[in-house]
């Protein structure tokens, strides 16, 4: 899952935006999508194959998901969608706000390891910088939703806590250890338990 996971507030809604019957069509393309990532990482995640194994026509799911990255982006959503639930069912318990924040990056974390496919496909549309056009602007881009971010924020601190530009920023950086340490594991330069020691440390020491 997701994410690592900026998603454009554009993306469909993969819980079923518009009519029920354009809801299971993109159900069905976020599962090929999310089954092919796992059985070959993102080399596997092909337009084509996504639309055969989904049954829809190729012009249907290129006006879902206009290209590879948006569509994995999608999915990501999804599996973030999956986080959500599953810590609204099964909360962190930490005494604080820094050791509930390290365990929803960890669950995160978890996950990946259970799918090295879908952590390869998710890290790698995250990393693709945009075009070089993009850095000679003097006009900041928009900044897209942090699902992740806002996910480790309930859990945190609750939903009724307004969060301060300090906090959403001290979680945007636990955001980027946590992607680089993902990143590290999926070139073996570490295991599962130093990705988990990482992010916990970097909650600590930075809501602490």
């Amino acid at each position: 899952m997701t994410l690592m996971n900026d998603l454009p507030e554009s993306a469909p809604d993969p819980t079923g935006r518009g009519t029920s019957a354009q809801a299971m069509r993109i159900e069905r393309v976020l599962r090929a999508a999310i089954d092919l990532a796992a059985e070959g990482g993102y080399e596997a995640v092909q337009m084509r194959e996504v639309a055969r194994r989904a049954g829809i026509a190729m012009a249907t799911l290129y006006r879902y998901y206009p290209s590879k990255e948006e569509l994995i982006r999608g999915a990501i959503l999804s599996e973030l969608g999956s986080l959500r639930a599953d810590l609204r069912r099964r909360p962190a318990r930490q005494d604080s706000p820094a050791g509930r924040t390290g365990e929803v990056f960890a669950r995160g974390f978890r996950a990946m390891l259970r799918n090295p496919g879908f952590a390869h496909a998710a890290m790698s549309a995250h990393q693709t910088p945009q075009p070089l056009a993009h850095a000679d602007s003097d006009q900041p881009r928009e900044r897209p939703v942090s699902v992740f971010a806002d996910i480790a924020a309930e859990q945190a601190w609750g939903d009724n806590h307004v969060i301060t530009e300090a906090e959403h920023r001290a979680l945007q950086m636990v955001q980027t250890v946590w992607v680089g340490s993902t990143v590290s594991w999926l070139n073996g330069l570490l295991d599962g338990p130093e990705v988990e020691r990482r992010i916990r440390l970097a909650a600590s020491k930075l809501l602490d």
